[in-house]
């Protein structure tokens, strides 16, 4: 219904509240977009990549409590019989160790193929001894590198 005194030939405008309300959602949005895209971006360079090391630097400070236990059927010609290889990263960094990302599998969560050169791993049966492969998910190694100080050689052992 046409209001009496309304010229049809005049354009409506938007009113001041509704344009700004519009712009505000929209700058939302695009600032939503670029945030994740950031995100993401930052996300990917975390990810462990082939070649990144973890070193465990012989100390006698023993400050993490847990142990990773790695089933035998992800280490490579580990015994069936000796049992899973466990990793306590106390013992690994009281005799000091490293960890090389040699593969990464793309399956959901990521695996990677790690190569452990140290002393042991952990004390009595679980030990996987000086040299092991093995096949590690991404929080596991996660958990791993924490344990180590990140990822990559210490600062200290430049000195």
């Amino acid at each position: 219904m046409i209001q009496p005194g309304h010229d049809p030939r005049q354009t409506s405008r938007l009113s001041s509240p509704t344009w700004t309300s519009a712009l505000a959602v929209a700058l939302l949005l695009v600032t939503i977009g670029g945030m994740t895209t950031w995100l993401a971006l930052k996300y990917d360079r975390l990810r462990p990549r082939i070649g990144d090391m973890i070193v465990f630097v012989p100390n006698s400070s023993g400050t993490d409590t847990w142990r990773l236990t790695i089933a035998t059927t992800a280490v490579t010609a580990r015994n069936a019989l000796a049992g899973p290889c466990v990793f306590d990263p106390n013992e690994m960094s009281a005799g000091g160790g490293s960890l090389i990302v040699e593969a990464r599998e793309e399956t959901s969560p990521p695996r990677f193929r790690v190569h452990w050169a140290g002393r042991h791993t952990a004390k009595g049966a679980g030990d996987c001894g000086p040299a092991a492969d093995l096949t590690l998910e991404r929080q596991e190694l996660q958990r791993l590198a924490n344990a180590a100080g990140g990822i990559g050689l210490p600062l200290t052992s430049f000195r």
